[in-house]
């Protein structure tokens, strides 16, 4: 065997086992006291097998009704609890330290930690309300569900005596609901504005004052029509703006009809524009998409991307990545000088600091993280996926607008791999490799999910219409005759028999396809017909 199998870890089977770890705020001394801290085992178990999402309270005072708890929640993780076992061999001579030879150290899995429960949040300060109040003691007789104890307490006279409200005896409120530490930047000047120079009253009436109101237009991606106008009040500030900035505006819009904030912050800065902010002047030329592929874009007035195929590259792409400080934990609140903070040169790129709107290899590399539109990204694979024309759909939907789902979910995961490839986790290309083949398939289910989807749109609306005319339409009358036909057919198989075929069914074909319409009555239309003289059916 060579140097590199004796080298290797012994394996074993994982066990079946599987507990529960609690990562406990606190040094334990009575495990008992701890459990019943947190609800006891009886309701651990119950949250933990039923997972009904409700948090674990911690009570340092279980005891006290007015203890107001720690909120932690049961979080699912792949961990493993380790027995380690260390066996010293001791030497028969008196006084001798016992070598490495002689101390064996052995490790074991006992069991599977598939779920912990964790408590992050912070706890405060508490006020204590004292055990004599009678609102205390019947809120701790009734948690411990003690029936003779509340009826001697409602036959005594503690509930008689009026509340002294001077006494303290009152519920015990929150210092802070939260639990998270949060900045805290007082305002220089203890009773003025930030330069002291005026009273605060005054300086906060003047901000509310000088507080900007936002004029624009938003739709939703299922809207039935696209504005055409800007509102009254962003066409009445509209005349504030200077000409020169509306007309480089309507250059941009003009050249590309949807354009996505972060690019037009960059092609049109708040430094051309006289002052003014981009939510002053687009509302007057462009409206908003709440939802869908266009989400958060200016779109200018009167074009609608959902008609447009071409509109496709014009969707978005949400980047982002989770930030972390330089040694990969929680950023610091206050953090001290030196010690491993990035600088301002070298640290990552985030979504307010990208100061370009092209995805390519550059930003990549820079961890660069925003909104991204389809004709900007220029790195692949995600520039093949874009342009891969069999993935296009014939109607745009909410979730991959002009891409069907299948291709907007593997731009999704390509994105993912090159996360972790620019990490350094991914040893080659395998994972960024497009397997088309596999792509193609999906995409053929897409598209007969979208075509049976866009049928039952165009029957419902044919049933619309002839409702509105007041009979029904020759193409409502062909789609049932064909549903009776398929139902006909499915009986034949199920029975061994072809109602509609003459050599395997009892009578005429059209006998038996009219007495199964006459008997189910599809939308009513066979009780009634054009020769008999009768009027149609109208639908109510």
């Amino acid at each position: 065997m060579s140097d590199q199998g004796e080298d290797m870890a012994e394996r074993r089977p994982l066990p079946e086992r599987a507990l529960l770890s609690v990562e406990y705020p606190g040094y334990v001394v009575n495990a008992d006291k701890a459990i019943r801290s947190i609800g006891g085992s009886k309701k651990l178990a119950r949250d933990a097998t039923e997972d009904i999402g409700m948090p674990v309270e911690l009570r340092y005072r279980y005891d006290d009704p007015a203890s107001h708890p720690i909120n932690g929640k049961i979080i699912p993780t792949e961990d493993l609890l380790l027995k380690v076992t260390r066996r010293i061999r001791r030497s028969r001579e008196r006084g001798t330290e016992p070598s490495s030879e002689n101390v064996q150290v052995r490790a074991e899995v006992v069991a599977v930690l598939d779920k912990t429960v964790r408590f992050r949040k912070l706890s405060d300060f508490q006020y204590i309300v004292p055990r004599n109040d009678a609102i205390t003691q019947f809120s701790s007789l009734v948690n411990g569900i003690d029936i003779d104890a509340i009826k001697r307490l409602g036959a005594s006279s503690v509930l008689d005596d009026p509340l002294d409200a001077t006494a303290g005896y009152i519920p015990a409120p929150f210092i802070d609901r939260r639990g998270w530490p949060a900045q805290y930047q007082p305002a220089a000047g203890g009773g003025t504005g930030n330069d002291g120079s005026q009273p605060m009253d005054e300086a906060r009436r003047r901000r509310d004052t000088t507080k900007q109101v936002f004029h624009g237009v938003y739709i939703k991606f299922d809207a039935a029509s696209v504005p055409i106008h800007a509102s009254p009040a962003a066409e009445q500030e509209r005349q504030s703006i200077p000409a020169d900035v509306l007309e480089k505006a309507q250059r941009i819009l003009a050249e590309s009809p949807v354009v996505s904030r972060n690019a037009m912050e960059l092609l049109l800065p708040q430094s051309e524009c006289s002052g003014l902010k981009l939510t002053t002047i687009m509302p007057a030329l462009a409206y908003l998409m709440e939802s869908g592929p266009w989400r958060g874009c200016w779109i200018r007035f009167g074009y609608d991307p959902r008609k447009d195929p071409d509109a496709c590259k014009y969707q978005i792409m949400d980047i982002r990545h989770a930030s972390v400080g330089a040694s990969g934990g929680r950023i610091r609140l206050n953090p001290r000088s030196g010690a491993g903070q990035p600088q301002p040169d070298d640290a990552p790129r985030s979504g307010a600091r990208a100061r370009t709107y092209i995805y390519d290899d550059d930003a990549v590399r820079q961890k660069a993280a925003g909104i991204f539109q389809f004709m900007h990204v220029k790195v692949e694979p995600l520039r093949g996926l874009i342009d891969y024309a069999n993935g296009r759909r014939r109607v745009p939907c909410e979730y991959s607008g002009w891409l069907q789902p299948s291709v907007m979910r593997t731009m999704r995961l390509k994105l993912r791999a090159m996360k972790r490839n620019s990490c350094g986790v991914l040893q080659g290309t395998d994972e960024l490799a497009v397997d088309y083949a596999e792509l193609d398939k999906a995409i053929n289910a897409d598209r007969k999910a979208e075509a049976e989807a866009l049928a039952a749109e165009q029957l419902i609306e044919a049933r619309e219409a002839s409702s509105a005319h007041g009979q029904l339409s020759r193409t409502v009358r062909e789609r049932v005759d064909a549903r009776v036909d398929e139902f006909m057919k499915a009986l034949g198989v199920q029975d061994g028999t072809d109602p509609l075929n003459e050599a395997t069914s009892d009578g005429d074909a059209e006998d038996g396809v009219d007495a199964y319409a006459d008997e189910f009555d599809i939308f009513g239309y066979d009780d009634a017909s054009d020769d008999d003289g009768q009027q149609p059916y109208q639908p109510e």
